[in-house]
C-alpha cells in the first residue's frame, strides 16, 4: 500500500511539473514575435524628431517621417500632414524664445498582428517633459506622451497628448 502510494505521488508530481509542448509553442512564438526595446534605430528616430522639434528645426523634424505620415495632437480630429503640423508649429514658436527636450524616456514595441494593415510596424512611445521659455520670460513646463507607428526607418503617425493651458 505504501508502495502505491509513494508511486501515485511520484506520478502527480511529474505530471504537475511538467509543460504541454502545445503550451510551449504558443509561448515560444508569442515570445519571439514580440518585443520591447529602449535602444536601437528606432529610438534614435524618435529622438531625432523631438530633439529636431525642440530645436525648431523643422526639415530635419520631417525628414523623420514618411510621405503620407498623419500627426493628431490632443483632441484633433482629423489628422494633419507633416507640412501642415509644421505650418502650425511655426507659428506657435513665435512666442517663443526656446524649447528643451531635456532627456525623453523611450521604448519601442513589436507585436505580432494578423492584420496586414499593421503589419511589420513597430509602436514608439516617448514621455517627455517641455520646458519653454516664452519671449516675454516665464518659463513653461509640459510633460507629453507621444506614441509613433515605426516602419522602414520612418514615422508614419504621431498621436501627441499634453496639456495645452
Amino acid at each position: 500500500m505504501k508502495k502505491t502510494i509513494l508511486v501515485a505521488m511520484l506520478a502527480t508530481t511529474i505530471f504537475a511539473c511538467s509543460t504541454p509542448s502545445e503550451k510551449t509553442a504558443t509561448a515560444e512564438t508569442a515570445a519571439s514575435t514580440s518585443s520591447c526595446v529602449k535602444e536601437g534605430p528606432d529610438v534614435d528616430l524618435m529622438n531625432k524628431a523631438i530633439k529636431a522639434y525642440s530645436a525648431g528645426d523643422w526639415a530635419t523634424w520631417s525628414s523623420c517621417f514618411s510621405d503620407t505620415a498623419k500627426s493628431w495632437h490632443n483632441d484633433d480630429s482629423v489628422g494633419l500632414s507633416v507640412t501642415e503640423r509644421v505650418e502650425m508649429f511655426k507659428k506657435q514658436r513665435e512666442a517663443f524664445e526656446s524649447v528643451d527636450a531635456g532627456t525623453p524616456n523611450y521604448e519601442v514595441v513589436t507585436v505580432a498582428t494578423d492584420d496586414k494593415q499593421y503589419e511589420g510596424f513597430k509602436w514608439g512611445h516617448a514621455w517627455v517633459t517641455f520646458v519653454a521659455k516664452t519671449k516675454a520670460g516665464q518659463t513653461m513646463k509640459t510633460r507629453a506622451f507621444a506614441a509613433f507607428a515605426i516602419k522602414d526607418g520612418k514615422l508614419h503617425w504621431e498621436q501627441v497628448i499634453y496639456d495645452a493651458k
